[in-house]
């Protein structure tokens, strides 16, 4: 059995995402939301329903008094942080350990990626919520690669500290004759995410790719950002780790602008530290 045949086999193992994701998801997505229904779907799974009594009740949205029923709790966080919430708590209650790895660093790193994506989407006019799930989800394939191979794991993260994305699939190839990437896109897929979700994941590493989502430049350029952000890199620094190409695409070249935008992504990572 290759690598790719036992990725396929262990990620078929794992669970489906609670049946409440799928069921506020499409409440949420419902222009016409009826709040009191959101709330009471929430409120019959104790885990998502205490993260988000945790979540309105943190620092980060300074409510004067104590928030103890969900429906207050929706009206505070708001549906788009609720819709974050809702996706992330799924995907780490379906997978709740992985050997190396530490899950709440690994998760505040996708977070800070996702909303700096849904920022620079904004800037650009594009469907920021599908950008934004499609960043969160954008190496979600380490987390399998840590489950079925976690020597090899260690190494890679150890060869990786210094390379970008591409070449940290090319280190993966070399290795396991895969990539975090398509199995990301097989894991997604056994989660029934929509295909755009799903092409954004397996290309963002290969933006102009032939077979590349148009959104994948935005993913791409949001984890080169989000990373400098999360080690404290100078603008200049972050500027000139983007693909040329890609930052030409989104408007990213200038150092003057960048410099202005940088501001905003800073704030975005508070934000991200909220959920976790």
């Amino acid at each position: 059995m290759d690598a790719v045949d036992r990725f396929y086999e262990r990620i078929n193992n794992l669970p489906m995402l609670p049946k409440v994701v799928q069921e506020v998801t499409a409440l949420l997505n419902d222009s016409e939301v009826d709040i009191k229904l959101l709330a009471h779907t929430i409120d019959h799974d104790q885990v998502l329903s205490a993260r988000v009594l945790c979540m309105s009740n943190s620092a980060y949205f300074g409510c004067s008094r104590t928030i103890k029923t969900i429906e207050d709790a929706v009206s505070i966080i708001g549906l788009r942080n609720l819709k974050t919430l809702v996706i992330a708590s799924g995907i780490t209650k379906a997978i709740t350990e992985v050997p190396g790895l530490d899950l709440k660093k690994f998760w505040l790193s996708s977070l800070i990626t996702a909303s700096v994506a849904r920022q620079l989407s904004k800037e650009l006019k594009l469907d920021a919520e599908s950008v934004y799930i499609a960043a969160l989800m954008h190496n979600i394939g380490q987390l399998p690669i840590h489950m079925v191979f976690p020597s090899a794991a260690e190494k890679i993260d150890w060869e990786c500290q210094a390379v970008g994305v591409l070449e940290r699939c090319d280190i993966e190839q070399s290795m396991l004759g895969t990539d975090h990437c398509q199995i990301g896109e097989m894991l997604a897929r056994h989660w029934n995410f929509p295909e755009m979700i799903l092409r954004v994941i397996r290309y963002y590493a290969d933006p102009f790719n032939e077979n590349a989502c148009p959104l994948a430049p935005v993913v791409n350029a949001a984890v080169h950002i989000a990373h400098g952000l999360e080690t404290g890199k100078e603008a200049q620094f972050i500027l000139d780790s983007l693909n040329a190409n890609v930052a030409k695409k989104l408007g990213l070249a200038d150092l003057q602008e960048f410099l202005v935008k940088v501001e905003t992504y800073q704030s975005l990572v508070e934000e991200a530290r909220a959920y976790v």
